[in-house]
This record gives structure tokens, C-alpha cells and sequence, in this order.
């Protein structure tokens, strides 16, 4: 009768509940579009800084290849030897044949190099190292190049290399056709065209290719291509070789980059009902733009992912909520409504004479039960108050989160913060030293309890002198926000927290063995500067890098670090190549010791960028090496083809390096050994298949294989232990010995087919390796018979 409206209550509390649930999936939907916009901003940026790196490294290559190319220019250019082929008006095949062999082994030692020619139109001489033939002008086989040497003037050099398809001679088919860069080096432009002298280099386009299909492979999707235009939009590289000289100047986005006039840049496109994301780099020299091509597919996939799986979590809290919302609106009027019947049974009880009740003990008793629903309830609160202030203060440092004077005071009173925000503040980044093997060694929980365990024991420490609030954050970071006097000193504070810091570190090695670096801020004035005092001091945490491990880094460390940039220590570097492609490796040692001394007291970034390119410059000269399979399985491809930001300490960069080093000369020297090994097999075969020749000897083979004859010959002794003339000998015995055993021909005709002749020296050897004479050696066959 005094309570009617029980119904309607518990229809109230549905409707709040309904209401909060709605309420929070609107949010979580307009808080996804929101991530959806960023993801998707975050994904296309990504792609095109991971495109612009690519694409620059591939720039990059190029220059150095047209630097090598440049070096050879100058040996061919200064060697005598070119001079002779050129100038020479005797036409003497003697003079010019030794001069063409010289010039040939040149250029043989560099691989890139597809062929030289020497050209002398007044004379009406070509010479060409591909075939090692002398032509006129008209059947010379290149004749492109003839025209293009009539034509050559002094604004072509901005355009060299030239991009060309030359007919190979030695192919089986005249339709095949070789795809080189050209530079042609011309002998003074004044004479008349017809009468034009030049040298020609020759450059294997695929040199090039192969370093962009190595790059290319680094981008994800079969769409997504690298392509090399020149300044009339013609390709002159790309992964397939039938694209080369393809003019792509038709294709609306190639005239958009021919128009730009910035160096590099990014924009969409639509290539065949696709989108694509075009990033671009250009050089100067030579005057070439690298472009990516990279589909949509391959990163907007995952995007779409993440908007589908965010809407049916969207309806799945919806309809969770609505049930919910049932469950817990009965749950929290289950209270309400036993206080409403307990008072009505009292209220019909005081009306019951023969049950009087004491008024005062009732609401005692009401009260006592509300109290202990209330204490249950905070302890629930309590137990989530922990997350809610540490998501609190981490928005608050990475600047997510902007709060009022009110709503600060409210915020720090509801989590209890007890620090003073609004006065001087410093931050202190603690690092996980070794985080790879952390890692690998712990699951998720128990690293989560050593970060607790390692926050515990710095905090410990650090409080018994400064108020402080810890923050967890992602990997590898734990900070601490310290609360400052305004009146103590910068280096007193400094100089107290690097003793209790290191106090903490022992501990931590001691009952953790783990370790930690920590990195100090400058003080701040309130936290509204946390943010930018957190960006500054993680970034001064990099100089883990030189200070090592279980280091203590301050402000004070960055005053010595000198902010001019220093140059890239080229000649150390070609140095340290140079001993490398000799097999050295003490001095390569050396030399990137002098590399990386020459680096010291840079900033941070200079130091990476320099090692970033050591790197690249050891990945475009030992390619072979490093991108064979063999290298690819084992353990250091791993650690050197991951990014060099990832290394902690200089120590493992260096450790890696030397392993680099020491893998590198391991495997030239195999080569070297398989390469001698198959040099020595293919004399042994010549010899076999020519000792009927009389006049076979160490000169005639070493003019072959085009190698110096005191050369050849040390190799085939030392591989043999008899030299070339010896093994001639020993083969042409053995045939003798076969026709004297098994046919009827006279002694001068068996000489003759094994390529001897019937003097004294041939009788001394014959009875010197058979221990009889020929003529004895005629009668005991004679008798055997």
C-alpha cells in the first residue's frame, strides 16, 4: 500500500543503464572512425618513408656505381695502352693486338663492365673488348653508337649514361640484343663528326636491376614495382628486362613527376582500375627519377580489417550491454528495493502489538548493511584506481590529454596524486637494457611483474628523497615523474639521483639480473611541459648508444655533444672496403676503427646515418656475398639486415660489424679457391685436348685465359706441384706410351701425333721415365707378343 512503485524503479534504473550503454558504444564508434582516419594516415605515411629510404638507397647506388664507373674512365682513359689503340696510324696488328689484350684485362677485374670500345673514325678503326675483333665503321655490328658519336656535343655529357639496346655479337640470334648505360668519352669535340676519336664504356644494366629486384623484394605485394625514368620519361631500369627503353612519357603520373619541381614527393594515382601510391626521388647526376609504385591492396587490407572487426565489436558491446544492462539495473535495485521491504516490515510491524520493534536498533541495523555494500563497492573502485591513474598521467606525457586548473584538482584528488603538478617536475626514463633477450627469455606476465619489480626498487630508492609517481609505459620505458624544490640546485639534483639511480641499478643486477639505463630531463615549470620535456629526454636516451649500458645519462651529457654534423668519413670507408676485396682483416679492423673514432662526440642521428651508409655502401660492393643463400640462413644476415636503430650499444654494432668483416674474407677466399679450381681444370682440359700440338706451351695457354704467364703458371704448380710445361710432357709420354703398346706406327709417326719431335731430349726422357730405352723397350713388347 505505502510502496507502490517498486515497477517503475527498477523500468528507471533499466533505462539508465540502457542509456550508458548507448552512450559508450556512440564513443567507441566515434573514437574508431577517429583511429580508422589516423590508422589509415599512419599507414600511407609509413609506406611512403619506407619508399623514400628504398628508393634512395637505389639513388644512391647509382651514384656510386657512376663514381666507380668514373674511376675506370680515368684508368682506361690514362692507360697508354688506349693511346696506342686509338692514335696508332701503323696499323700494326702486333703493337695493336698487345695494346687490345692490356686494355682487356683492364676492364676484365671489373664485373659491371660489359664491353670498351676504342673508335678512330679518320682511321676507319673500331676495336671492341666484347669480341676482341677489329672493325671498320660499316661492319662494325654497333652502329648506333657511331651516330650517336656524330652527334655528341657538349650539352650530352648532362645526360650520360646513355640508356641503349646493343646487338650481341656472340648470341645465336640477331634479335638479341644487350641492355648497358653508355659513356662516351670523346676525344675532342671540335674535329668534324665524321673524323671523331672517343672511348667507350659500356656499363650491364642489370647491375642495377638486380640491386633494385634486391630492394623491391623489401616492398610487400607482387604490385608493387620500382622503375627508373630519365629526364624524356623513357625507362631506363626496371625489374623486368623488357621494360627497359619502354617511353612510360604517355602515363598521366609519369608527366606529373616530369613536371614536379621538387626532388622527391608522394601522390595517388589510378593505374588499371587500381589505386596506387606513387613516391619519387630524383638525382642529378644522372639526371634520373626513382619511382615506387605501390598498390593500395597491399596496405589498405588491413586498414578495411580493422574496420570491420571494430563494427561488430561495436554491435557485439551493444548487444552485450543491453543484456547487461538488465542483469546489473536488477542488481543495483536488489539493494534499494531490500531497504524499501525491510522498512515497510517494520513500518507494518509498529502497527503489530504483538511484535514491537525498537526504531533506533532498526536504523542501526539499515545503515550497518548499507555501510558494508558501500565498503565493497570502494574496494572494487580501489582495486581499478591503479590503471585509471597510470592511463591518466601517460596521456598526460604524451600529450593526449589537456586538463583545466579544475579538473586537474579534481583528476589528482579522485586518482590520489599527490605531487604537485603545477611546480617544478623532472622526469626519469629508465630504459631495459638487452630488451631483445628480455624478450625472448620472458612471457607477457612475467615481464610485466619484472617491470613492476624494477619500478619497486628504483622507487624505494628514489623516495626516501623525492616525492615521485611512477608510469608504465610500452617495450622497454618505465618513467618516473619527480616532484623538485624550486630552490635546489641542477647539478645537486643531478649529482643525488645519479647515486641513488646507481644504488637502484646494483639492486636491480643483484636480485633481478637484469639491468637498466636512465636518462634525466631538464626540470620544468609545470605539466603542461611534459610532453616536450618527455619527446627531448627520450630522444637524449639514444645516447645509450655511446654511454652503454647501466648508464646514467643528464643534460649535462648533451652539452658535449657537438650539435655541427659531421661529414661521412668517405676515405675510411673505401679504405675499410678496399681491405676487405684484399682479404685483410686486421686492416679493414683498423680502418672502421678510424671510421667510427672519426664519428666521435656527433649527434645521434649523424651517427646512424653514417653507419646506415657503411652499411649500404658493404651491401652494394660484396652483393653477391651477402644476398646468396648461404649467407641469407645464417644468423648474422639476421642481425645485419634488421634496422641499425634496433643495436643499444656502439659494443654491438662493432661485435656485429667484425663478425661482418671476418664472414665477408671467409667467403671471397672460397670463391677465390673454387675460382682457381676451375681455372686449373680448364688447363688440364686444353692441355688434353691439345698436346698434339707441338708449339703447346705455358705462353700460348696464358694468352687464352688472358692472364700473365708467371701468374698462371705459379697457380697450376702450386695446385699440381708440376708446372704447365711438365704436365704437357707427362700427357704426351702417356699417349706415347698408349700407341708404342697398342698400335703399329713408327716411332716418328707416334711422335708426331702426340706432338713431339725425335730428338736426343726425347729419348733421355723417355728412358729416364720408363727406366729402359725406346729400342729396349720395342723388343720385351715384341717378345710379350
Amino acid at each position: 500500500m505505502l510502496f507502490p512503485l517498486k515497477s517503475p524503479r527498477k523500468t528507471l534504473f533499466a533505462k539508465m543503464m540502457l542509456t550508458l550503454t548507448i552512450t559508450v558504444t556512440l564513443l567507441i564508434l566515434a573514437l574508431s572512425s577517429l583511429l580508422y582516419r589516423n590508422f589509415f594516415t599512419a599507414s600511407l605515411d609509413n609506406i611512403n618513408r619506407m619508399n623514400t629510404s628504398i628508393l634512395s638507397q637505389t639513388s644512391y647506388s647509382t651514384k656510386y656505381m657512376d663514381s666507380l664507373v668514373s674511376k675506370f674512365i680515368n684508368t682506361v682513359i690514362m692507360s697508354p695502352y688506349t693511346s696506342v689503340l686509338l692514335n696508332n696510324t701503323d696499323n700494326d696488328m702486333v703493337t695493336l693486338g698487345s695494346a687490345f689484350r692490356n686494355l682487356d684485362s683492364l676492364s676484365l677485374p671489373h664485373d659491371y663492365v660489359y664491353s670498351v670500345y676504342t673508335i678512330n673514325l679518320a682511321l676507319n678503326r673500331i676495336v671492341s673488348t666484347e669480341t676482341g675483333n677489329f672493325y671498320t665503321k660499316e661492319d662494325f655490328y654497333d652502329q648506333d653508337i657511331i651516330s650517336l658519336l656524330q652527334t655528341v656535343n657538349k650539352d650530352s655529357f648532362a645526360e650520360m649514361p646513355i640508356a641503349r639496346k646493343i646487338p650481341n655479337p656472340q648470341a645465336s640470334t640477331a634479335s638479341e640484343l644487350a641492355n648497358v648505360y653508355t659513356y662516351i668519352v670523346p676525344d675532342g669535340l671540335e674535329t668534324n663528326s665524321s673524323s671523331r676519336i672517343a672511348t667507350v664504356i659500356n656499363i650491364k644494366a642489370s647491375v642495377l636491376r638486380d640491386m633494385i629486384a634486391s630492394l623491391n623484394a623489401k616492398m610487400s605485394g607482387p604490385r608493387n614495382e620500382i622503375i627508373v625514368i630519365d629526364s624524356q620519361g623513357t625507362i631506363v631500369n626496371h625489374t623486368s628486362e623488357s621494360m627497359f627503353l619502354h617511353s612510360a612519357k604517355q602515363e598521366p603520373y609519369i608527366q606529373t613527376l616530369l613536371a614536379a619541381d621538387q626532388e622527391s614527393g608522394s601522390f595517388k594515382t589510378n593505374l588499371n582500375g587500381q589505386d596506387y601510391q606513387v613516391t619519387y626521388v630524383s638525382s642529378d647526376k644522372p639526371n634520373w627519377k626513382f619511382i615506387s609504385l605501390t598498390s593500395y591492396a597491399t596496405f589498405i587490407g588491413t586498414v578495411d580489417t580493422i574496420k570491420t572487426s571494430t563494427f561488430w565489436i561495436c554491435l557485439t558491446i551493444l548487444g552485450l550491454g543491453l543484456f547487461f544492462s538488465f542483469i546489473m539495473s536488477r542488481s543495483l535495485y536488489i539493494p534499494v528495493g531490500r531497504l524499501v521491504e525491510t522498512v515497510k516490515e517494520h513500518l507494518t510491524s509498529t502497527h503489530n502489538k504483538d511484535h514491537p520493534t525498537n526504531d533506533i536498533f532498526f536504523l542501526q541495523n539499515v545503515f550497518n548493511d548499507m555501510i558494508t555494500k558501500n565498503n565493497e563497492w570502494e574496494n572494487k573502485q580501489r582495486e581499478q584506481l591503479a590503471p585509471l591513474k597510470n592511463k591518466w598521467l601517460q596521456d598526460m606525457l604524451l600529450g593526449i590529454r589537456y586538463v583545466d586548473q579544475e579538473a586537474l584538482r579534481v583528476s589528482q584528488k579522485e586518482l590520489g596524486i599527490h605531487l604537485n603538478l603545477n611546480g617544478p617536475l623532472r622526469l626519469l626514463l629508465l630504459r631495459l637494457d638487452n630488451y631483445r633477450d628480455f624478450l625472448d627469455s620472458y612471457n607477457e606476465k612475467d615481464r610485466w611483474l619484472l617491470k613492476f619489480g624494477i619500478a619497486n626498487i628504483v622507487n624505494e630508492f628514489v623516495s626516501e628523497e623525492y616525492k615521485l609517481e611512477n608510469i608504465y609505459l610500452e617495450n622497454d620505458h618505465l618513467l618516473l615523474l619527480l616532484e623538485i624544490s624550486p630552490l635546489e640546485n641542477v647539478e645537486t639534483t643531478e649529482g643525488a639521483l645519479k647515486r641513488l639511480i646507481e644504488l637502484a641499478q646494483k639492486a636491480v643486477n643483484q636480485y633481478l639480473k637484469l639491468s637498466f639505463s636512465a636518462t634525466l630531463s631538464i626540470p620544468v615549470n609545470s605539466y603542461l611541459q611534459l610532453y616536450e620535456s618527455y619527446s627531448d629526454t627520450l630522444a637524449l636516451s639514444s645516447y645509450r648508444i655511446v654511454a652503454g649500458h647501466n648508464s646514467f645519462l643528464t643534460p649535462t651529457f648533451r652539452s658535449s655533444i657537438k650539435e655541427t654534423v659531421i661529414s661521412f668519413p668517405e676515405s675510411k670507408a673505401k679504405l675499410l672496403l678496399d681491405s676487405l676485396k684484399l682479404g685483410h682483416l686486421d686492416k679493414a679492423e683498423e680502418a672502421y676503427s678510424d671510421f667510427i673514432n672519426q664519428l666521435s662526440g656527433t649527434t645521434y642521428e649523424n651517427l646512424l646515418s653514417s653507419i646506415m651508409q657503411l652499411s649500404f655502401m658493404l651491401k652494394t660492393t660484396f652483393n653477391i656475398i651477402l644476398e646468396s643463400d648461404e649467407f641469407r640462413k645464417s644468423e648474422l644476415f639476421q642481425i645485419v639486415s634488421r634496422n641499425i636503430e634496433q643495436f643499444e650499444t656502439i659494443e654491438e654494432i662493432h661485435e656485429t660489424y667484425s663478425s661482418l668483416f671476418s664472414e665477408i674474407i671467409r667467403v671471397m677466399e672460397q670463391n677465390k679457391h673454387n675460382k682457381h679450381n676451375s681455372i686449373i681444370s680448364r688447363i688440364i682440359k686444353m692441355i688434353e685436348e691439345q698436346y698434339r700440338d707441338n708449339n703447346l706451351n705455358l705462353r700460348i695457354i696464358s694468352d687464352e685465359f688472358q692472364m700473365s704467364n708467371v701468374y698462371l703458371g705459379k697457380l697450376f704448380k702450386d695446385a699440381t706441384g708440376k708446372s704447365v710445361s711438365e704436365y704437357i710432357t707427362d700427357v704426351r709420354m702417356n699417349h706415347v706410351k698408349q700407341l708404342l703398346d697398342n698400335s703399329n706406327l713408327s716411332t716418328k709417326q707416334i711422335l708426331s701425333q702426340c706432338g713431339l719431335e725425335e730428338t736426343n731430349y726425347f729419348y733421355i726422357i723417355f728412358k729416364k721415365r720408363y727406366g729402359v730405352t725406346l729400342s729396349q723397350y720395342k723388343i720385351e713388347k715384341t717378345k710379350r707378343e
